[in-house]
């Protein structure tokens, strides 16, 4: 049975403060990776097939994901998991609206509530929460939710950012990617794209001050 993960919690108000007042501040962490794994076509299908093949090659090792859809690909979360569903997926796809109502995280929910128009809570039954804590080290997940909602939200230990589409600009790409590569442990952030918007996003690279090294579907294995 799937478990939900018991380290998901929304950053404290003074967490918030400080990402909004830093403004353009807000930095990626050194420790992270930043992927680009351009495709050929952008549809919805293409996208999410890219999506799951990238999944399967990471759950070689037990890793703990996080799947951000950004606006522009126009995939809901409730899509994207069935579709990794019927692809089999592992680990199971939960959405994140269903992690944090378990870890018991009200103003995430009611965020993501909010801008993904989802109406009602713990409807996929995915999940329970976990009852040892001894498990927390060997604990793998995919978490699947959009790009506004995951400014200010904190997971422990959080190994892959996979980003869906390219995200609406450089500030979402950034707090995108700083969900990993935290408390002095390494990070990965892979974009899955077409080919055109590939080349929008190394397009930022000075802006950011990162490096955005191209990946190919084949290559991921090696990272």
């Amino acid at each position: 049975t799937d478990e939900c993960p018991r380290t998901i919690r929304g950053s404290s108000d003074s967490d918030n403060d400080e990402e909004q007042t830093k403004g353009r501040a807000v930095t990626i962490p050194g420790l992270v990776k930043n992927y680009v794994t351009p495709i050929e076509g952008n549809s919805n299908g293409k996208l999410l097939t890219a999506a799951f093949q990238v999944i399967n090659k990471l759950n070689k090792k037990k890793r703990k994901m996080l799947l951000v859809l950004t606006r522009g690909c126009g995939i809901s979360t409730k899509n994207t998991i069935g579709a990794l569903e019927h692809f089999r997926c592992k680990p199971q796809p939960i959405s994140l609206l269903d992690a944090l109502e378990a870890d018991g995280s009200d103003r995430m929910i009611e965020i993501h509530r909010q801008v993904s128009g989802a109406t009602g809570v713990g409807e996929t039954g995915y999940f329970q929460a976990k009852k040892d804590e001894a498990e927390e080290s060997e604990e793998e997940y995919l978490l699947v939710t959009g790009e506004d909602t995951v400014r200010g939200l904190h997971l422990d230990g959080l190994d892959v950012v996979l980003i869906v589409g390219r995200p609406h600009g450089p500030d979402e790409y950034t707090h995108i990617a700083g969900r990993t590569g935290r408390a002095g442990k390494n990070g990965k952030v892979i974009s899955i794209v077409s080919q055109d918007s590939a080349g929008h996003i190394k397009s930022w690279e000075r802006m950011l001050d990162v490096e955005f090294d191209i990946i190919s579907l084949e290559e991921i294995d090696s990272i």
